[in-house]
Parts: structure tokens; C-alpha cells; sequence
């Protein structure tokens, strides 16, 4: 308003004062930094904004995605790559230099590899002996559960490791998984451990035919043991003329005996499990004498 002079003379004008952009969290907390596994959604992360007109948003992982629309800032998506992402949202427009940050945390799928030699994992033992013990190194799991393994042998997880040990009490052919528990994902293995029952042998020809009696020169009644396990037989003992042999879970013993006297045989199996051995007796009677007839 002009003072002095003539008339009342005067004039306006406006000054529009825009408050800073503003950014704030909208979705829930935590939903800022948040953890996920790979290939997995991500918990929408939202921010409502004033004052902006834009926003640009950097740094998410590959499969996540941000935009800015309505005043709202949204990210969402699938991560397809682990690690630790530290974004960056920028507002664009209005007044001031206003950013925020946030984290997604990708964890890797678990996994589970063979540590023990090659072949542990397929192993074949004899029953009542240790297995070698069975070991598989894991990443991101918190846990597992190991099943089907026999009695007397156990599994268990400790400092990213598995171990399987123990003596198996129980014959038979045996798979045994393993399942990862905590982490990313669903991710499990197997094995075999195949134990094998201790070697037997026993008597199929008829009874004591294991305990006979001939006369020298004489056949024997062909003596026979089935065997179950074994891989061979060794058979000592026998007398001149008489042989043992094994062939198809079968010992025989046949011949004909040519010297007199008690023998005692030994058939010890070989192979397979176990010490396993059998005894048996042919009793071999000389041919008798007789005396000279004298005539007066």
C-alpha cells in the first residue's frame, strides 16, 4: 500500500510454502527387513508418500520389483538370487532430497552333499559288525531327521554335519533318508546300507549220516550240508578216498574210504559272515582177520 502522494493505491500477490516430501513405512514393521527364501514371494513392502511426484528405488534383488504410484511406494516380487540387498527409495518431485532404506535378506536353498568316502552311502556289512560310519556336510538346514536305518544304528545333525555310526543288530537291505529340517526348502537324500546275516550250515543228508560207520573199501553214505552266506568251504580231516567239496550252497562228502580208523572232519565255510564251522565223524572199520585152519 503506496503512503503519501495522491490516492489510495495498493497491490497483492501470494506465497505458497510446500512442506518437505515425506516417506513413510505402511505395510508392517518388519516388512522393511525382511527375510525370505529363494524363489519365494517377498511380504509386499509399502511406503505412503506426500509431497513427491515419483520415486526411483534401487538395489532389490533380481525378481523384485518397485514403483511409485498414487503416493504409494510398492516393492514386491519373487527373489531368484540369495544375499543381503540393501534398497534405496529416492523421492523425485516436490521439495527436499528424502530417501529411506531397507533390506531383503535372500537365503539359498539348503543342501546336503556326501562328506564320507564314496560308496559309504551304499555300504553292505556283516550283521553285529560297524558299519562305516556315514557322514553328509549340509548348509542352511537347522536340523534333520535321518529314518530306516536298522536297529543299532543312528543318525544325528550337529554344526552343519550328519552322522550315521553304530553296529546293526537286524539283517536285511536297509534305505535310510534324510530330510532337512530349517532353512529354504525341501531338500532330502538317501542311502543304502545292506546288512548281511552270519554264514550257516546244516545237516540235509539224513540223520547220522554224520556220524556213520563203514568198512574200509567201503562207500560212504554221501554226506551233505546246506550252507547259506558262504562263498566256499574248506574240508579237512577226511580219510584216504573220501573228498569234500562245496558248490551251490552244497557241501558233499563222498568216496570210498582206504584206510581204517576214527577221523574226525571239520567243514569251515568261507566268505560271507561269521566264523561259522561244523564238525562230523566216519568211523572206518579194518576188514577182519582170521586164523589160519590147521588140519592132522
Amino acid at each position: 500500500t503506496l503512503t503519501g502522494g495522491c490516492g489510495t493505491v495498493s497491490t497483492t500477490g501470494t506465497i505458497t510454502v510446500t512442506q518437505e516430501n515425506t516417506i513413510a513405512l505402511s505395510s508392517a514393521a518388519g516388512t522393511d527387513a525382511q527375510t525370505v527364501c529363494i524363489n519365494t514371494p517377498i511380504i509386499d513392502i509399502t511406503y505412503a508418500t506426500t509431497g513427491a511426484t515419483g520415486a526411483t528405488i534401487t538395489g532389490l534383488p533380481t525378481g523384485v520389483t518397485g514403483l511409485w504410484s498414487g503416493d504409494v511406494v510398492t516393492i514386491t516380487g519373487t527373489p531368484s538370487e540369495s544375499g543381503l540387498f540393501t534398497y534405496t527409495i529416492t523421492l523425485t518431485g516436490g521439495c527436499g532430497t528424502v530417501s529411506t532404506t531397507g533390506t531383503i535378506t535372500v537365503t539359498q536353498e539348503n543342501t546336503i552333499a556326501l562328506s564320507s568316502a564314496a560308496g559309504t552311502d551304499a555300504q553292505t556289512v556283516c550283521i553285529n559288525t560297524p558299519i562305516i560310519d556315514i557322514t553328509y556336510a549340509t548348509t542352511g538346514a537347522t536340523g534333520a531327521t535321518i529314518t530306516g536305518l536298522p536297529t543299532g544304528v543312528t543318525g544325528s545333525w550337529s554344526g552343519d554335519v550328519v552322522t550315521i555310526t553304530g553296529t546293526p543288530s537286524e539283517s536285511g537291505l536297509f534305505t535310510y533318508t534324510i530330510t532337512l529340517t530349517g532353512g529354504c526348502g525341501t531338500v532330502s537324500t538317501t542311502g543304502t546300507i545292506t546288512v548281511t546275516q552270519e554264514n550257516t550250515i546244516a545237516l540235509s543228508s539224513a540223520a547220522g549220516t554224520d556220524a556213520q560207520t563203514v568198512c574200509i573199501n567201503t562207500p560212504i553214505i554221501d554226506i551233505t550240508y546246506a550252507t547259506t552266506g558262504a562263498t566256499g568251504a574248506t574240508i579237512t580231516g577226511l580219510p584216504t578216498g573220501v573228498t569234500g567239496s562245496w558248490s551251490g550252497d552244497v557241501v558233499t562228502i563222498t568216496g570210498t574210504p582206504s584206510e581204517s580208523g576214527l577221523f574226525t572232519y571239520t567243514i569251515t565255510l568261507t566268505g560271507g559272515c561269521g566264523t561259522v564251522s561244523t564238525t562230523g565223524t566216519i568211523n572206518v572199520n579194518p576188514l577182519p582177520t582170521t586164523s589160519p585152519i590147521w588140519h592132522n
